[in-house]
């Protein structure tokens, strides 16, 4: 990555766990994605973009009574943020009251 060359990162479905990597990975080796509107871009251009299924995964999703599809992933990886902001305060724009 530092090198400038490309990286391809997939796993099944691509809309769970390669974003999680993936804009863990931008938020780390890119400062824009410290700042509030670089955060924003992240989370829609991961996550949203590429149809990560909010309400499935979280439990709310109306009618949805199999929990074998819950799996806090997002959640997951709004900790890992967290974790950064509080080991690096000065990286970040925003902290955990952000989140």
């Amino acid at each position: 990555l530092q090198s400038g060359r490309p990286v391809l990162v997939h796993c099944s479905d691509g809309w769970d766990r390669t974003p999680q990597l993936t804009s863990l990975a931008q938020l780390m080796l890119d400062s824009f994605y410290r700042t509030r509107q670089g955060f924003r871009v992240l989370v829609e251009k991961e996550w949203f973009a590429h149809g990560h299924r909010f309400a499935t995964r979280c439990g709310h999703k109306i009618g949805d009574d199999n929990p074998s599809q819950r799996s806090p992933v997002f959640l997951q990886w709004l900790d890992c943020v967290r974790q950064l902001t509080i080991q690096y305060p000065s990286a970040f724009e925003f902290n955990e009251a952000y989140l």
